[in-house]
């Protein structure tokens, strides 16, 4: 598989950076649970997950594993009655496993649905996919029409379906249009 090029600064300043207290997002409107480093959201992992992805570092794995599975209110309510503090290293570690882990997922659900690999598209059109996905997963099924003008090389759709987009995270929709549109311009996407 060709290395992407995805700007991982970019989507983490979208994020709010690296958090080391745990919180929950938005808790009455999202369906978030106890996020931690860049918007490692635990609330749709479970303990299995944490393995997988933290294979070498048990004692983070133990530290996180109360909080997976918890969404809305009862991740709050975990939060308030065990709060959640990590290192600066213990983010850099989960921030660096959950960008793998997001790429991989990405690059295949990608590379199988479109006719130019993820690697070969400009680096800012894998910035701004990674960053949708990063926010909601499997994007054939969560944004369809974001994807369908991603998955045809379209960086013109992309931004037109981002302005448009219809989510609750206008302000992150407008940066990454913008992000997209200023590459656009530039004629380097």
């Amino acid at each position: 598989m060709a290395m992407a090029a995805v700007d991982f600064g970019f989507i983490s300043s979208l994020e709010g950076g690296p958090a080391l207290c745990g919180y929950v997002p938005d808790p009455e409107q999202s369906n978030s649970g106890v996020t931690v480093a860049t918007g490692f959201d635990l609330g749709c992992r479970s303990d299995s997950d944490l393995v997988a992805l933290l294979p070498e570092h048990g004692e983070l794995v133990d530290k996180l594993a109360r909080y997976c599975g918890h969404k809305r209110s009862t991740a709050v309510t975990v939060l308030e009655n065990c709060p959640l503090h990590i290192t600066e290293a213990e983010a850099k570690l989960i921030d660096s496993a959950v960008k793998q882990q997001l790429l991989n997922q990405l690059q295949q659900r990608y590379d199988s649905a479109a006719e130019t690999g993820f690697a070969l598209l400009p680096a800012a059109m894998q910035t701004v996919i990674a960053s949708v996905a990063f926010q909601y997963g499997d994007l054939a099924k969560r944004c369809p029409r974001f994807w369908r003008a991603a998955v045809a090389g379209d960086a013109i759709a992309m931004i037109r379906e981002l302005k448009n987009f219809g989510d609750r995270y206008i302000t992150r929709r407008q940066r990454e249009a913008n992000y997209l549109q200023k590459f656009c311009k530039a004629g380097i996407a």
